[in-house]
């Protein structure tokens, strides 16, 4: 052990690999008691972790890995790690992140958000923790429980009038007419994308389906094109020959700019797939 600026450190070696990482202490006792610890768990086989990462080190790889890999969260996870989690979790080390820990910040979460909103954050560290366990060499020597909250409405109700109509105004025009039928009708979304306009006829308020079957049960053989459904397919540009489109390309996954069109209509925790859910119950 060794002192710098008052601070006690350790130096020692894992498989050959030096490590130095401070103690936390200013008192000399306390610091071979801690050297002391690091050698009892190396002699017993347990995976030794560098003490000094961070839970915000740690979110910062969750980071990286969604950039590397292009996911289509990434810039959501990226506002609630910079605005929230970091804010509030960033400097606690990963070996101290404790179920109190995690008990109180869901705790003080539930004072402003959703359970939904907050199963969400505890998913970003839960990936955060097993891309450290991951890592080589392991950043982390476990990944701590993370619960799971019963999430509220809407997944058991629906969507009502004004927030559909403040939601529709907030998706970007070529998701319009999508979020339109899938409120009217709550087809799954796999079966809504793969509509083409030669299904739809407009004369007879029908739109026909391909008659294929999910692994539950059949789609039915039509949907009626009624309420706010004429409108917006009127409107539609016919730039491919799939009814939902960007440019002449289907529209196959649009979960940002759904998340972020549900944050600015105050429905954070709403899904894509409550709506055929939301549709059953009406």
């Amino acid at each position: 052990i060794y002192q710098r600026k008052g601070i006690w450190w350790c130096d020692y070696s894992v498989d050959g690999v030096r490590r130095r990482e401070s103690c936390e202490t200013k008192i000399r006792e306390e610091a071979l008691a801690y050297l002391h610890r690091k050698q009892g768990r190396l002699a017993s086989g347990e995976l030794l972790t560098p003490d000094r990462v961070s839970v915000r080190d740690l979110l910062k790889l969750l980071l990286e890995d969604y950039e590397r890999r292009h996911v289509a969260q990434q810039y959501i996870a990226n506002l609630k790690i910079k605005s929230i989690l970091i804010p509030k979790l960033g400097d606690v080390k990963a070996t101290k992140l404790s179920s109190a820990r995690v008990k109180e910040y869901i705790e003080a979460r539930l004072k402003a958000v959703q359970p939904g909103t907050i199963n969400r954050e505890l998913g970003l560290l839960r990936r955060a923790f097993q891309l450290g366990y991951d890592h080589d060499p392991p950043l982390v020597a476990r990944v701590p429980h993370f619960p799971k909250l019963t999430e509220n409405e809407p997944r058991k109700g629906f969507l009502k009038p004004e927030v559909y109509q403040k939601l529709l105004f907030e998706l970007p025009e070529e998701l319009r007419l999508l979020f339109v039928v899938a409120y009217h009708v709550g087809l799954r979304k796999g079966a809504l994308l793969r509509i083409k306009w030669t299904q739809v006829d407009v004369s007879a308020k029908t739109i026909w389906m391909d008659g294929k079957r999910s692994n539950r049960k059949p789609e039915p053989v039509a949907v009626p094109i009624y309420g706010d459904m004429e409108k917006f397919i009127a409107m539609q540009p016919q730039t491919s020959e799939y009814l939902f489109a960007r440019g002449s390309k289907p529209i196959r996954d649009f979960r940002e700019s759904w998340d972020l069109a549900c944050h600015r209509a105050g429905v954070p925790d709403l899904l894509f797939h409550d709506l055929q859910i939301g549709r059953a119950h009406v």
